[in-house]
């Protein structure tokens, strides 16, 4: 949803504003789209108390059908054979890349945001809240935390870093939007917050680690035919085996020896 409303702004002001209001307007068009499509499970989650797994990952079709209204209609560019995709951006739209290569300046935003995450998860009084509401949302409640406020708010930052994301994949790789634009990643960042063990600086290597196994699976299948599904079925062993070893750090087994003795009556 982020991309929807990146690429909205696009189609109605490429060519109208100056380069760098451009890119910026996008960028935060982006956070925009995103924090509010994720505030609607955060606020049913606080308002109703619904799971808010089922209802996230449920609005992940509707988004995906919304997208795919708007690329199969009125987005979609007659020059490309009618397949589902806008027209490309401009180059005032297109984020700046290092040299040759295809890394644009996408990664250096996500340095800043998973920084901007660190300080205010540990440094802020708001962090410290988000913090207790997750581990113990009781002592949360006594200490005159508002867990409704904090849990929306949660949900709205976690949609507009995806709405960055998208932005990162957009305007730094694509130039466009174009049909399956994200394929899968979000299922990935599970893993990937899980490897993490939800730092946010852990995230910057177990996303480099994942980045690998993806890249290695375009070899894989390239060289020994392999299909990607056994890319998928590696990254969900992955996960089901950090989640095995949080039995053996959380939990300790002991062995007792009990001696059952026997009382008669007289």
């Amino acid at each position: 949803m982020g991309t929807f409303a990146l690429t909205w702004f696009v189609l109605q002001y490429d060519g109208k504003l100056p380069a760098g209001i451009l890119i910026v307007m996008m960028f935060l068009m982006a956070m925009i789209g995103g924090g509010l499509w994720g505030s609607i499970p955060g606020y049913l989650k606080a308002r109703f108390g619904v799971n808010e797994i089922i209802t996230s990952l449920l609005l992940n079709y509707v988004a995906a059908a919304w997208i795919d209204h708007w690329l199969f209609g009125a987005w979609r560019d007659p020059n490309t054979n009618n397949f589902p995709m806008t027209r490309q951006f401009s180059e005032a739209a297109q984020l700046p890349t290092f040299g040759n290569t295809s890394v644009h300046a996408g990664l250096i935003i996500a340095f800043i945001t998973v920084g901007i995450i660190s300080w205010i998860l540990w440094k802020t009084k708001l962090g410290f809240q988000i913090r207790l509401s997750g581990d113990n949302p009781d002592a949360a409640r006594y200490s005159g935390v508002n867990i409704r406020m904090v849990t929306i708010l949660v949900f709205a930052a976690s949609g507009a870093i995806a709405g960055l994301a998208g932005f990162s994949e957009v305007t730094g790789i694509h130039y466009r939007l174009q049909q399956n634009i994200s394929i899968g990643y979000g299922y990935t960042g599970i893993i990937v917050a899980w490897l993490a063990k939800n730092s946010p600086l852990g995230v910057i290597l177990s996303a480099f680690f994942m980045s690998i196994v993806f890249v290695s699976a375009e070899v894989l299948q390239i060289e020994y035919g392999l299909p990607i599904a056994m890319v998928y079925l590696y990254q969900g062993i992955i996960l089901f085996t950090v989640l095995g070893t949080d039995i053996f750090t959380d939990y300790r087994l002991r062995l007792k020896r009990q001696l059952f003795a026997s009382s008669t009556r007289e």
